[in-house]
């Protein structure tokens, strides 16, 4: 850490001298060298600053933000919720993509945008689409066999190194298999279990919102 500090503390003196020379120089030749060192040095800088902006933009909501605009988007989020009851052979509805029941081995099958065997209407897809777009849903909604469901706001990172946000809804009846989305078996206002990656226990937070609503963030895993 402290070599850390020192390392961004000499590369922030260099700049500032570069700077000044670029200005204070006595000749015109000296101050186009100057210049051009301190462009050259700060261009590291620079594109590191661009880099810790893009990834704080990425970050999906907080169970803060989400909290804050349930009230605003709980209309179309139960509307989403309602559909998804009557597309019941569809476990994950997202933008580009959806996974439904089949008949081979697996059980379920993936379909993308446009293939004729999603089997989802394009005026039914196109309305999901809408609300997701109206309220900024990147990643669509998912069922569990309990028919629980988790509209994915959106997320950051890749495979089990990432985590998703978004709003948790719980269904009347829990699952028999004990299996489910942790807010919805453990029945509490709040809770939070940090990633254990000893154990590979799957890091969660949760916010109830209002009777079966939870603002939810999932991951690590």
């Amino acid at each position: 850490m402290i070599s850390a500090l020192l390392t961004v503390g000499v590369y922030a003196c260099l700049l500032i001298v570069g700077l000044v020379l670029s200005f204070k120089a006595r000749t015109s030749s000296r101050r186009i060298v100057a210049g051009i060192t301190t462009l050259i040095l700060a261009i590291p800088g620079l594109l590191l600053l661009a880099l810790i902006v893009v990834l704080h933009e990425a970050e999906p909501p907080t169970l803060a933000d989400l909290q804050r605009d349930f009230p605003t988007k709980r209309a179309d989020l139960e509307t989403v919720l309602r559909m998804s009851d009557e597309d019941s052979k569809f476990s994950r509805i997202a933008p580009n993509f959806l996974d439904r029941e089949t008949n081979d081995t697996f059980g379920t099958g993936r379909f993308m945008n446009g293939d004729p065997k999603a089997e989802l209407p394009k005026p039914r897809w196109d309305a999901y689409r809408a609300i997701y777009y109206r309220n900024h849903i990147e990643l669509g909604i998912q069922r569990d066999k309990s028919r629980d469901a988790f509209i994915m706001v959106d997320s950051i990172g890749l495979l089990n190194r990432g985590h998703t946000t978004g709003y948790l809804h719980c269904a009347d009846s829990p699952s028999a298999g004990g299996d489910g989305f942790y807010p919805c078996l453990l029945h509490q206002e709040k809770g939070e279990r940090k990633f254990n990656p000893d154990t590979r226990d799957e890091g969660y937070s949760f916010q109830r919102l209002d009777d079966h609503w939870y603002a939810y963030d999932e991951g690590p895993s």
